[in-house]
């Protein structure tokens, strides 16, 4: 039995979004609440939370291969077991950088966690494409401007995926409020479209190929609607730590810099590690896509990357969500402002 939580009727845009506000108040709660560490930090130690994803490929890398160690930088991480907003709850307490999303940036921001991005992380490109749109072949739905009136299974209402896909729908003149979500997990997705308990899907790679291989449409990448090369990962810290470790945050940079290097010509040994903290393994492992990564070493490089690509989801969030308005210096480091 899928443990899914089916939204009974269409959602308005701003009950869709008030959802991102009760994820960061829980996250607040979850900080608040945290017990004390175990251990004492190491001198001069980041301590980095990252997820089971390809997206964390270049941190695990890096301290495999010793690339921290070569940077100058000593470098913890743990394997998150909590979603990425309560991670980022913990930032300044318990960690001092945590993966996450733009989105989720931008609503603990608007909630009032003095949260910043310090580097890149992973692209969605068209070289290599992280997400699709699948419809079921029943549906007769062959592009997202028929979504209008149907239901449409997504990993979460506060990812980037999702909103990558609103912005989409909206430059199409769809009417959001006449979609129903049904939420799922990654590997429940495709198994509720062929059940035809949705008409389509939000769904990352590998999933998402084998949903078109087992009968689906592919109705695009989402994140085509933003850009040719989008971010769907970053790595984000508490904005006085990130003031305050400049040089460390670009070590740290530099490091996972070199294991992107790496990566690209350790091509086989690269999937045994991603294979080692993500628990994939066969026809899965062989299939999932290793993104593309850029992280910013120079403030000039971060002003430019994440400064820009924050422009664009201030943009879509002011037009998708009720996510309260942030200011885009309020995202970013002091030295990068």
């Amino acid at each position: 039995m899928f443990l899914v939580k089916h939204l009974e009727s269409a959602l308005s845009v701003a009950r869709l979004k008030n959802l991102g506000a009760y994820v960061i108040a829980a996250a607040v709660l979850f900080a608040v609440q945290e017990p004390p560490r175990a251990n004492a930090q190491a001198k001069d130690e980041i301590r980095v939370t990252i997820q089971r994803t390809t997206t964390a490929l270049p941190i695990v890398v890096a301290e495999a291969k010793g690339l921290f160690a070569r940077h100058n930088v000593s470098v913890k991480y743990t394997i998150s077991q909590v979603p990425i907003s309560d991670s980022i709850a913990a930032l300044g307490r318990q960690f001092d950088i945590a993966m996450g999303t733009q989105p989720a940036l931008i609503a603990a921001a608007g909630q009032g966690l003095p949260i910043v991005v310090v580097t890149g992380g992973a692209l969605d490109t068209k070289k290599v494409p992280t997400s699709d749109i699948v419809a079921s072949k029943e549906s007769g739905i062959t592009s997202l401007k028929q979504l209008e009136g149907k239901t449409v299974g997504t990993l979460t209402l506060t990812g980037n995926i999702h909103f990558a896909l609103l912005d989409g729908l909206q430059k199409q003149k769809v009417d959001l409020k006449r979609i129903r979500w049904v939420t799922g997990t990654v590997p429940q997705l495709p198994d509720l479209l062929k059940a035809r308990r949705v008409d389509a899907i939000e769904e990352i790679e590998p999933f998402a190929t084998s949903a078109v291989a087992a009968g689906g449409v592919s109705l695009g990448n989402p994140f085509r609607s933003i850009g040719d090369r989008t971010y769907v990962g970053i790595f984000l810290a508490q904005r006085e730590w990130a003031d305050n470790n400049k040089d460390r945050i670009f070590r740290f940079s530099a490091a996972l810099e070199e294991a992107v290097k790496w990566i690209e010509g350790n091509r086989e040994e690269a999937k045994s590690i991603l294979s080692s903290y993500t628990g994939l393994k066969g026809p899965i492992l062989d299939r999932v896509p290793i993104p593309e990564f850029h992280f910013s070493t120079t403030v000039e490089d971060l002003k430019t990357e994440q400064g820009q690509d924050l422009v664009t989801w201030l943009d879509i969030l002011k037009r998708t969500s009720d996510f309260p308005p942030v200011r885009l210096e309020t995202l970013m480091p002091a030295w990068a402002k």
